[in-house]
């Protein structure tokens, strides 16, 4: 009992230590959100830190990113207790003002932008996936429906912006531009077979990145008056001393000047007008500038997202919200290693090694990101974290797919997935032997993740001593069948419509090759990867007299926003390889 007494202490240390993410600054306020209490909730406080006001109780999933004169902030939030059906809400940045909710029929939501009283969403019903209009009266208005997903991601109340898998190609994404006065869609790339996002409309141009030159992506600007695409001018160019294969953000100041995120191997940098801002070494996830102070939220695989603030001149480095680990939990993390290793086809693929301060070769976890169109880097997981510091050495592989490495190496997966991906994974365990790092090996993911935790086990059964799989996909046939029309089309374009796959690419195919214990960890409500299937994969299991528990997380869904609730997955997750490694 005292041993599950101090796996759930040191698995609350870090699941409830708040997280603090700037979403912009409105009416010279920060606006924030924060895992401050028991859920995820929007907060404002003055430009340093002081005067913290929370300006909503009941959680939150996306906010609209503010412009400087707002009053109100737009953000939607569940209804539906995990089935991801939103509604739109507004709060004034002062908590002066009880909150208004839109009057709408609830729908899942992924993509909002505002523009004064001009409120624009993308979202997705059973049947087609949508564009949507509020103008600040009466109801909400459909524009536009199709069944190729996109996202809405800038407004100026002309014209609406996002990008999408809109000419059906499973490799490309091309950009949308919503003309409202002409009441016209325009969809446009600048080379077909591109994969163009994040379209950022300043002034009467857009910024946007793209892989159109060269396989990995650059920042770009089209102005759709003339057509013309160029690329944004610099006065400093701090930014080509890295190799750049990525962005995590990108937006302009009030005067005009473009900052963005660029990632490279795994880490984050943060430039405005292509001059460095100073930071550790880490990953920021947002950034705002006010005058010449620079404002973000940053992270490292050792510290949760805090809010900092920073001179232009790279002067004064300063935390203003948040704060640091205990130092109990902070000493059981080791060294962090970015690397690579060979895959079965020669193939390099990127990995982060994280030590925990146990011996080597020691228990090791093999962690499986989720998506697959994410990645692991120097930025907090508290997933990661509570493995290293409950005592395991954690190999986390950026498998074929993942972003971050340009889209050559992203666009691998699609057509593919649980095939040459997993075999980056099994061979992520075998490099975690050569090196000395591994005694026993578990394997252990999250959605994406939970799949391929599912999906190894089966396909490749000698390697794990256990596995811990959490709100994985079982059986492709019978999810495509549960979803909705946004992810019928993810399901459509990562089989790259090819569903003769669906089967011999699901984990219930080759149930009967299961040999190590597998302990299945799902919401109850969880409508992306949906837990019907998974109780037939149980079903199976029972029947075939295999080593297994279930964890059925009741009234939450997919995306886990309460503290609790990732407590509620680690807590039997860590406990469970306790006893197996």
């Amino acid at each position: 009992m005292d041993s599950q007494v101090n796996v759930l202490e040191t698995i609350e240390k870090i699941v409830k230590h708040p997280l603090y993410y700037l979403v912009g600054i409105a009416s010279d306020r920060l606006i924030y959100q924060s895992t401050e209490g028991d859920i995820v909730n929007l907060w404002s406080s003055t430009l340093d830190g002081g005067d913290r006001i929370k300006l909503t109780k009941e959680g939150l999933f996306e906010v609209a990113r503010p412009r400087r004169e707002d009053r109100y902030i737009v953000f939607t939030r569940d209804v539906t207790k995990g089935h991801e059906k939103h509604k739109v809400f507004i709060v004034d940045v002062y908590g002066e003002e009880s909150i208004r909710s839109i009057d709408m029929d609830p729908l899942r939501i992924f993509g909002i932008a505002v523009h004064g009283e001009t409120i624009v969403y993308s979202g997705s019903t059973e049947k087609d996936i949508g564009l949507y209009i509020f103008r600040g009266y009466e109801k909400p208005e459909k524009l536009y429906g199709t069944d190729r997903f996109f996202f809405v991601t800038d407004t100026n109340g002309d014209m609406t912006v996002g990008y999408g898998n809109l000419h059906g190609n499973p490799k490309s994404y091309e950009l949308f531009i919503y003309m409202h006065r002409r009441d016209e869609m325009l969809i446009y790339t600048p080379k077909k077979g591109s994969v163009n996002e994040r379209p950022i409309i300043i002034g009467d141009k857009i910024l946007f990145a793209s892989n159109y030159r060269d396989s990995h992506k650059g920042l770009y600007i089209y102005d759709p008056i003339n057509g013309k695409i160029t690329e944004p001018s610099f006065r400093y160019s701090d930014y080509k001393e890295l190799d750049i294969t990525d962005y995590i953000n990108y937006g302009s100041t009030q005067d005009g000047l473009i900052w963005f995120i660029g990632l490279s191997n795994a880490r984050g940098y943060a430039f405005v007008d292509g001059k460095a801002v100073r930071h550790p070494p880490g990953t920021p996830g947002n950034i705002e500038i006010h005058g010449d102070t620079v404002y973000m939220h940053f992270s490292t695989l050792k510290q949760p997202q805090a809010i900092y603030r920073t001179s232009l001149n790279g002067e004064g480095w300063e935390r203003i919200i948040g704060e640091a680990l205990p130092q109990d939990i902070g000493s059981m993390m080791g060294k962090i290693k970015i690397t690579s290793y060979k895959s079965f086809d020669g193939l390099e693929i990127p990995c982060i090694l994280f030590e925990s301060n146990i011996e080597k070769p020691g228990p090791t976890i093999i962690f499986v990101h989720g998506g697959p169109w994410s990645y692991v880097g120097d930025y907090w997981r508290a997933f990661i974290s509570a493995l290293v510091a409950s005592g395991y050495h954690v190999v986390a592989p950026n498998f074929r797919g993942s972003t971050g490495y340009g889209e050559e190496f992203r666009l691998l997966d699609i057509g593919d997935p649980g095939g040459g991906d997993l075999m980056d994974v099994v061979y992520a365990a075998k490099y975690a032997r050569k090196t000395g790092l591994a005694s026993k090996l578990a394997i252990i993911g999250y959605s994406y993740g939970g799949y391929m935790t599912l999906l190894a086990t089966v396909k490749e059964p000698g390697i794990w001593r256990c596995g811990v799989a959490g709100a994985g996909i079982a059986d492709w046939e019978e999810s495509y069948k549960l979803s909705d029309a946004i992810f019928r089309q993810f399901i459509n374009v990562l089989f790259a419509g090819d569903f003769s796959k669906l089967k011999e690419r699901s984990p219930i195919t080759y149930i009967e090759n299961l040999k190590a214990p597998l302990c299945i960890i799902h919401p109850q409500n969880d409508t992306r990867t949906p837990l019907k299937p998974i109780i037939r994969y149980c079903e199976k299991l029972l029947e075939l007299g295999k080593t297994f528990e279930l964890h059925v997380l009741p009234s939450i869904g997919h995306i886990i926003d309460r503290p609790d609730d990732l407590v509620r997955i680690l807590f039997p997750a860590i406990t469970f390889l306790n006893r197996y490694m």
